[in-house]
């Protein structure tokens, strides 16, 4: 009985197929996550200018919470995040920017369900992988901030080589 196979194998060859079947899964979960949330064109000058006019009049009332001033240099306005939670409770973080090298604007939109997910999820960071100096541990942003705060204008800046970055929640 030589061609007989030992139900270990078996075993071992089931687990190894449901784990490669798993990330497989995982991956078109993130790849579809990406897809669903991120949108990225090219736009004129002008298109640009418009979206961006069209976002800011919604807070034209609103100081951002986060402010970049001259070498980046951020500062999180505390006066602005009251003590208590603000109302509903917020549904999206929304990111719109555009780098006038490469024409593109980005549009994103994350559902804070997902935020409050992601591991480590109590701090936030903004803006430290976009070529802006940006200290998320001297800030010391929080997602319980945010949800005090309620819907409102967090980041509006425009970096000194041109590229514009709006962050605000809803």
């Amino acid at each position: 009985m030589a061609g007989k196979v030992k139900p270990w194998v078996w075993v071992v060859v089931g687990v190894v197929a449901c784990g490669i079947l798993f990330i497989i899964g995982l991956a078109a979960v993130g790849l579809w996550l990406v897809k669903s949330h991120v949108e990225v064109h090219s736009a004129s000058p002008a298109a640009v200018t418009e979206d961006f006019q069209t976002v800011r009049a919604r807070f034209a009332d609103q100081k951002p919470l986060i402010e970049i001033r001259r070498g980046d240099e951020p500062v999180l306005h505390r006066e602005l995040i009251p003590n208590a939670t603000a109302g509903r409770p917020l549904q999206t973080l929304r990111v719109l920017a555009y780098d006038p090298d490469g024409g593109k604007i980005v549009r994103i939109a994350i559902p804070m369900w997902l935020l409050r997910l992601a591991p480590g999820s109590r701090r936030m960071s903004f803006l430290s992988d976009n070529g802006i100096d940006f200290d998320s541990d001297r800030v010391h942003l929080t997602l319980d901030d945010l949800e005090r705060r309620g819907p409102g204008l967090l980041v509006d800046h425009t970096d000194r080589h041109g590229s514009l970055v709006l962050v605000w929640t809803e």
